[in-house]
């Protein structure tokens, strides 16, 4: 995939793509850090209640675990792996 951009001038085309390869890059490691955070959210939720996130939340889905708070925040800690996983994967496929 090729992506468009204009050569600002007086800057050679090189220097712009270094630029753009470091901003991703800088991005990538932002995300594995997020990543990393959430995955370890779901770790500690799964120990102490015994639990794989994907049981987890086909129970909270289905209703079945009740209104706990610590039910919503197993499910953001989902949804924030599941979120940081595909921009984590979108972006090393950018460089």
């Amino acid at each position: 995939m090729s992506h468009e951009y204009n050569v600002p001038a007086g800057y050679a085309e090189e220097e712009v793509k270094e630029v753009i390869n470091e901003s991703i890059a800088s991005r990538l490691e932002f995300a594995q850090r997020r990543l990393a955070a959430y995955q370890a959210s779901c770790a500690t939720f799964e120990q102490l209640y015994e639990m794989s996130t994907q049981e987890f939340l086909e129970k909270f889905e289905s209703g079945t675990l009740g209104d706990r708070q610590e039910w919503f925040d197993w499910y953001a800690a989902a949804e924030g792996k599941k979120v940081w996983s595909r921009k984590h994967d979108i972006l090393a496929h950018l460089l």
